[in-house]
């Protein structure tokens, strides 16, 4: 009877189908898991760019039919990559890999390809190492065009296809139009009422429509807020006791921070229930001329330059401290952030400008041209990328930093015969159309890349120049004035 049933199961089992080997290999991810360890770790680099999608191609080396594809996961914004795979039933024992990269999106064009052909172990796992390389020097996302991209001006992050055009002087979204005429109607300069007693110094804009003054008189220093009228709030301390010379705002929450010509540091909030508040830190009574400061991992560090100097930083709620000195009178201080701060001033009677130094050791003087007679300083500086910065001194003397490298641009006209070229005493740029500058004849003027241009002539004293935007820019006077060019709805 038993024998009868086994013979029973057999035949029944003749219809059945057995899956072969290769098939229930088929089974299997091609990714690595808990139940199958990668017998191949691909690991990636991104230089210049971070990609927006990137993709490994696997194919067999003896099939090409036989392939598959699998994303990549970033680690964490370190500007690398990762990913591993496991052999395929029935392949053969080498493999060709293709990593692509994609911009912004895996909808966006392909801007990078690295390959490699590797053998795949029958025991353990084996490593292989690809860099993907492409340019995006203004950290935008759009990868330059010069690198497969879409970027028609990689050295501007006001210039990309995905940006609204504004009325700034560039083609913000590589149209191939600056400000269309619809875009600037409403567009011109506008003050505030003269504020009595102040003498206004500095301006730090911190929002759309919202900026600090600070006077170098009567411990002044005033916030400003556009109106929905047009008209102008400010509203003004005079418990910051100081002769006040720069100021930088935080965009989270307005506070300013402040340095004066007595070597002083302090900070108040926006609002009046919390007074200001003035740090120890003594500077010998070398002015503390710029300031700068950077917002990331839940802190604020601010930068500041002196008239002897010193180069300070400053991590509130610490005190500041003096973290280099060079021997120069360091006029101007800009960056985007604690990697790219460039400060310029004078040595004896040549212009000099430093880098900071990413190793943490003393600041890096650069090579710049040889300056014209007469033209003995940098008064000011601006980082519009990792790729592109302007600083501007004596005499029209306008030089613009691609690269690394520093070359002289045109100088302000020469109007008078036997004149000179006016001074430069501040200038703020968006993009290589936009480069906007205020001179020592109390005119604000553009440098288009190519020409200067006219922007605004003053007879008030102005004494600043500031924006956080390019279709936004402040500017403020020594009677107390200040000065707002932006649309006309805030």
């Amino acid at each position: 009877m038993k024998r009868a049933m086994a013979v029973g199961i057999g035949l029944l089992c003749i219809t059945c189908t057995v899956p072969d080997l290769e098939e229930l290999e088929e089974e299997r991810p091609s990714g690595c898991d808990a139940n199958h360890p990668c017998q191949v770790q691909v690991r990636l680099t991104y230089d210049g760019f971070r990609p927006g999608c990137v993709t490994l191609r696997v194919v067999d080396a003896q099939d090409g039919s036989r392939n598959f594809e699998l994303p990549v996961e970033p680690l964490g914004g370190t500007g690398t990559g990762e990913v591993g795979f496991v052999h395929r039933a029935g392949w053969s024992d080498t493999v060709h890999m293709t990593v692509s990269a994609r911009e912004r999106s895996c909808a966006g064009p392909e801007v990078s390809t690295a390959t490699a052909q590797v053998r795949v172990p029958e025991k353990g796992s084996s490593t292989s190492a690809l860099a993907l390389s492409a340019r995006d020097e203004d950290g935008d996302g759009y990868v330059s065009t010069t690198s497969r991209g879409t970027d028609c001006d990689d050295r501007s992050s006001s210039i990309s296809p995905g940006m609204e055009e504004r009325c700034d002087f560039l083609d913000n979204n590589c149209d191939g139009r600056a400000d269309p005429a619809s875009v600037c109607d409403g567009f011109e300069w506008r003050t505030t009422e003269t504020l009595p007693g102040a003498s206004f110094r500095d301006v730090a804009p911190h929002a759309r429509n919202q900026a600090w003054f600070v006077s170098d008189s009567n411990d002044v220093v005033a916030h400003v807020r556009r109106e929905a009228d047009g008209g102008f709030d400010v509203k003004s301390f005079t418990d910051c006791r100081g002769a006040w010379s720069t100021a930088w705002a935080r965009p989270s929450d307005g506070r300013v921070f402040m340095g004066s010509w007595e070597g002083r540091l302090a900070t108040r909030p926006l609002f009046a229930g919390e007074p200001c508040a003035l740090t120890s830190f003594d500077a010998g009574g070398a002015a503390i001329q710029d300031i700068v400061g950077f917002e990331g991992d839940g802190g604020t560090t601010l930068y500041a330059v002196s008239e002897a100097g010193d180069i300070l930083r400053w991590d509130p709620p610490a005190e500041p401290v003096r973290v280099a000195n060079v021997d120069a009178d360091l006029r101007s201080l800009h960056g985007l952030d604690p990697r790219t701060l460039i400060t310029v001033g004078q040595a004896g009677q040549v212009p000099v400008a430093y880098h900071v130094n990413a190793d943490g050791g003393p600041w890096l003087r650069e090579t710049l041209p040889p300056p014209m007679q007469g033209q003995t300083a940098l008064h000011t500086v601006h980082v519009v990328a990792p790729g592109l910065a302007y600083a501007a001194g004596d005499q029209g003397l306008l030089l613009e930093r691609t690269a690394g490298t520093w070359s002289t641009k045109p100088p302000y006209p020469i109007f008078v015969d036997g004149g000179v070229s006016p001074d430069i005493l501040d200038v703020v740029s968006f993009g290589q159309g936009a480069v906007i500058a205020r001179l020592d004849t109390d005119d604000l003027v553009r440098f288009d890349g190519t020409e200067w241009r006219d922007f605004r002539f003053g007879t008030q004293g102005f004494t600043s120049l500031e924006g956080l935007s390019s279709d936004e820019l402040w500017s403020a006077t020594q009677d107390g004035t200040g000065f707002h060019w932006g649309p006309l709805a805030p």
